[in-house]
């Protein structure tokens, strides 16, 4: 590690404790450091970012959270990662909601716009696409099973390109019986579908819903399809089976945004 330029802390790397994640990339950084500057516990940046986040190193500084100038290298081996881009923040990890978060969200009107439930997703880098997604059309929240949603992992969060600081990740204990809560609060099941269910395009979305989305290979379980109000589809050539479920996220919130903007 190159020896820190006057002025920085110089406490060597960190142990990560087990409430902390070494999160990495400079979309994810920046917003980390714009949504809870109060959860960081250490900064490394690559020589080539320093300019960029010469706020985040002042700010640092002057709130006594060591920083360090870092080679490339060992940005890799403290991130695990080649993708680092040049920046990583060990801080403390994403809280995850609870169905009674969400609803109090829900009633204090600081979550707006659809649901996106996963039901069997569990690749990390489709949380992430599905996050970045969420945040561009103004979903309220991803919720899923608890147990069965990935981890908000570094990897997860800097594919989300920071919209992991804006959408929250909720866990359900009990699915069936929490849609059902979800249902008193207004909100429709809208089950997506490759094979069948009204053509996205032209079937009546409900102003309010909760739309799920199954994992490629399984696609929506039996329990959480008996409980659709509607079922979906995106219609295609069918030269191939479905599409990624990140894919079929966005395709379903960018119809979904087209018609609240068409409303407005």
């Amino acid at each position: 590690m190159k020896r820190p330029a006057r002025g920085e802390r110089s406490r060597g790397p960190r142990h990560q404790g087990k409430t902390e994640e070494m999160f990495h990339g400079v979309r994810a950084c920046e917003a980390l450091f714009a949504r809870r500057p109060q959860d960081i516990v250490r900064v490394y940046v690559a020589e080539g970012r320093r300019r960029q986040f010469a706020k985040l190193t002042a700010w640092c500084a002057e709130h006594r959270k060591g920083f360090q100038i870092v080679a490339d290298e060992n940005l890799q081996r403290l991130t695990g990662s080649l993708h680092h881009e040049g920046v990583a923040i060990l801080a403390k990890q994403l809280r995850r909601w609870s169905l009674a978060d969400l609803l109090q969200g829900i009633e204090a009107g600081s979550v707006t716009g659809p649901l996106v439930y996963l039901d069997g997703v569990q690749n990390p880098h489709n949380l992430g696409s599905i996050l970045r997604t969420a945040a561009h059309f103004g979903a309220g929240a991803i919720v899923g099973k608890a147990g069965e949603l990935p981890p908000l992992s570094a990897a997860a969060v800097r594919v989300a390109e920071g919209a992991a600081e804006f959408v929250p990740v909720c866990d359900l204990a009990d699915p069936v019986t929490d849609l059902r809560r979800l249902a008193q609060a207004g909100y429709a099941v809208v089950v997506t579908s490759s094979h069948r269910g009204e053509p996205i395009f032209s079937a009546s979305l409900p102003p309010k819903a909760v739309l799920v989305l199954g994992s490629e290979g399984e696609g929506v379980s039996r329990a959480i399809d008996a409980a659709a109000n509607l079922r979906v589809s995106i219609p295609g050539t069918g030269a191939v089976e479905s599409l990624n479920v990140s894919v079929a996220c966005a395709v379903v919130l960018a119809e979904v945004w087209r018609r609240g903007a068409s409303r407005s």
